[in-house]
């Protein structure tokens, strides 16, 4: 995919250095999008700042943060940058999650289960309140909320991780019903199984050969963010 779809938009993608993180950010700055790379480590945000540099891409724009430390005031100091570096956003892609350590309910200890409720739901929840005001200033901007297929089944063993995406669905929903008369779109992505680093932590014994990669995902949320997108009530892609 190349072109200008996204020419003059802004995009900040979490989880930018991540598997689906920076191949969506690689799209976005293929289209022509100036793409935020938003995560807690600087060398893998770097690798994705040189390849959109290396493609001729829009100049991306490197903020690292860790969204298992983050207070609320980095994320009003996020925002207030944001605004005042580029003046409009018009795309918020959550693609940062944790996995943590699969097993039963019994075994998870308090400080896990919120540290992985937080990095998978509270910190898109803080992240998203604090960039709304831009993103509703900014015309035809679009939010998308990366789920797993886990949140639809209930699937044993997922603990917190896997309750985190049911809420994070479930909240996407409810901010789409209350931006529903602000002209913000509203996705809730589901890949389904991909090859990703959070795949091979899930399935370590797992062939992922016949997996479909991040780019095909990529190439699909990218269009997500175009300025011909309708604004949705509460629109929700699966692929699982």
């Amino acid at each position: 995919m190349s072109g200008s779809m996204l020419k003059d938009r802004v995009v900040l993608v979490t989880g930018a250095g991540g598997g689906l993180g920076s191949a969506v950010s690689k799209a976005c700055a293929a289209e022509g999008a100036t793409v935020i790379l938003l995560g807690k480590t600087i060398p893998e945000l770097e690798k994705v700042y040189d390849a959109i540099a290396a493609a001729e891409g829009p100049q991306p724009a490197i903020y690292p943060l860790d969204l298992a430390g983050a207070s609320e005031d980095d994320y009003r100091d996020l925002a207030a940058t944001v605004e005042r570096e580029f003046g409009a956003l018009h795309g918020l892609v959550h693609c940062a999650a944790e996995l943590g350590a699969l097993g039963p309910v019994n075994n998870i200890s308090g400080g896990l289960w919120q540290r992985l409720l937080h990095v998978n739901l509270t910190a898109p929840f803080l992240l998203t309140r604090e960039l709304l005001p831009l993103i509703s200033k900014s015309p035809g901007s679009t939010i998308v909320f990366v789920t797993d297929s886990v949140a639809r089944i209930g699937k044993a063993y997922w603990g917190a991780y896997g309750v985190a995406k049911i809420a994070l669905e479930g909240f996407g929903r409810i901010l789409a019903d209350e931006l529903e008369n602000r002209k913000v779109s509203v996705r809730v992505y589901s890949p389904g199984p991909m090859q990703s680093p959070l795949r091979r932590r899930a399935y370590p014994a797992e062939n992922p050969t016949g997996l479909p990669s991040p780019e095909a995902h990529a190439e699909q949320i990218a269009r997500m963010l175009g300025p011909n997108e309708t604004p949705s009530h509460a629109h929700s892609i699966s692929n699982a």
